[in-house]
């Protein structure tokens, strides 16, 4: 039977428990419940997406779009789902989403070593704008990426 995949836009923190499950698994720096909850709660400019497959979250995605630019501020489907397309559906919604909005330009961040997800974005017309030297925490650099719509 063909799973049952729907993505809707998060309106409710409770949400996020299910969220920060993945972030943990899928992330070697995982953001904080705090911070999501904040970024949810106080900036208008946040929106987040929920995957799900029958009814279980099991993909997220978060972009801040401020006037007619957006930045993607996170992505990620469970690692036990992952290179099953499921991320292509997610980022193609997120897209399709921004362009009804007039969006014109998006951006990310992206680990340089994080091979399978740059050719995603590759795919998507995403390209490498600037390298972010020491980027995340451990000390690790980062690809801006952009994508002109």
């Amino acid at each position: 039977m063909k799973p049952q995949i729907l993505i809707k836009q998060i309106t409710d923190v409770n949400d996020f428990e299910s969220i920060m499950e993945i972030e943990n698994r899928a992330f070697i720096e995982p953001y904080t419940l705090d911070l999501y909850l904040h970024d949810f709660l106080q900036h208008p400019f946040s929106e987040y997406y929920k995957l799900l497959i029958n009814a279980k979250i099991c993909g997220y995605c978060g972009i801040w779009v401020i006037d007619n630019t957006s930045q993607i501020t996170t992505i990620a489907i469970n690692p036990s789902l992952q290179r099953l397309g499921y991320g292509k559906k997610l980022l193609d919604y997120i897209i399709k989403v921004l362009k009804k909005r007039k969006v014109t330009i998006i951006t990310l961040e992206v680990r340089i070593t994080n091979k399978g997800a740059i050719k995603m974005y590759q795919k998507f017309g995403f390209y490498k704008v600037a390298i972010r030297k020491h980027y995340y925490e451990n000390g690790e650099d980062a690809f801006l990426m952009k994508l002109d719509l």
